[in-house]
């Protein structure tokens, strides 16, 4: 997992996280409360339907014909009202493991909901995010021992 994870609060506008994700060229970032706690998630998906006047999503993935995860230069072009924050437009249900999880638990989270992302937390604090990237370099690192252990 990745510590540190960067996230947005209940009252940061969505112009502000629309800049948030460009200048770290993420799409997406857990929503927190006030005491850190996480109460949710924002994604491009959520500011572009908000964009769009679109009812939020009911599943993920909805709007790919209309959004590609690697065009950030869209998200210039977004401007919303200053009154509109993060909580307004958030997912609020946050899909976590526990720190102390294994991976195979992981593993059949992300595929049973079809994640690209898990919040870590530990006594419901975030402490971390695991990705599927993270999951790909975790397999060639044992791809690579795996090979290296027969050639011994």
């Amino acid at each position: 997992m990745h510590k540190g994870v960067m996230t947005v609060t209940t009252t940061t506008t969505l112009q502000d996280v629309t800049r948030f994700f460009i200048q770290l060229g993420i799409t997406g970032a857990p929503v927190v409360d006030d005491s850190g706690k996480p109460v949710g998630v924002i994604s491009m998906s959520d500011l572009t339907a908000h964009a769009a006047g679109l009812d939020k999503p009911k599943e993920g993935g909805f709007l790919r014909d209309l959004w590609d995860d690697t065009s950030h230069h869209a998200l210039h072009d977004l401007t919303f009202d200053d009154d509109v924050t993060a909580g307004h437009v958030m997912t609020e249900f946050l899909i976590r493991v526990d720190a102390g999880a294994e991976v195979r638990e992981l593993l059949e989270l992300m595929k049973t909901a079809r994640l690209h992302r898990v919040f870590v937390t530990r006594e419901d604090m975030l402490v971390g995010i695991v990705t599927t990237l993270d999951l790909v370099m975790l397999l060639d690192r044992l791809l690579e021992e795996r090979t290296t252990a027969k050639r011994s």
